[in-house]
C-alpha cells in the first residue's frame, strides 16, 4: 500500500480525463489511461511542468504490473498500490 505521505499529485483540467481514472481496474486500462493523460499533457505544451513535478516525486513513473499490482517510482521510492486504490491514495486535481 501507499504511504499516506506519498503525495502523488496529477493535475490537468479535463473533467473527462479525470473521471477516467475511475475505470481503471488492471494494467492494460492503467496504460490506456496514463497514455491519454501524457498525450494531453503533450497537445498543451506543458511537459516542461511534468518534468519538474516528475523530478519533485509528485508524478509516478516507471509503471510495471507485480502481481497484480500497479509498481511505480515517485521521487527514491518504490510503490506498489493496488489498481482500485489509486483513485483513492493518488490525488487528482483539476486547474
Amino acid at each position: 500500500m501507499t504511504p499516506k505521505n506519498s503525495n502523488i499529485r496529477l493535475e490537468f483540467d479535463a473533467e473527462v480525463l479525470r473521471n477516467e481514472i475511475f475505470d481503471v481496474h488492471d494494467f492494460a486500462t492503467f496504460e490506456r489511461f496514463w497514455q491519454r493523460f501524457e498525450h494531453f499533457l503533450t497537445d498543451r505544451m506543458v511537459v516542461g511542468r511534468l518534468n519538474v513535478l516528475e523530478a519533485h516525486g509528485l508524478i509516478p513513473s516507471e509503471f510495471r504490473d507485480v502481481a497484480g499490482r500497479l509498481a511505480y517510482s515517485a521521487g527514491d521510492q518504490e510503490y506498489q498500490i493496488d489498481y482500485d486504490q489509486i483513485v483513492r491514495e493518488w490525488m487528482v486535481t483539476t486547474q
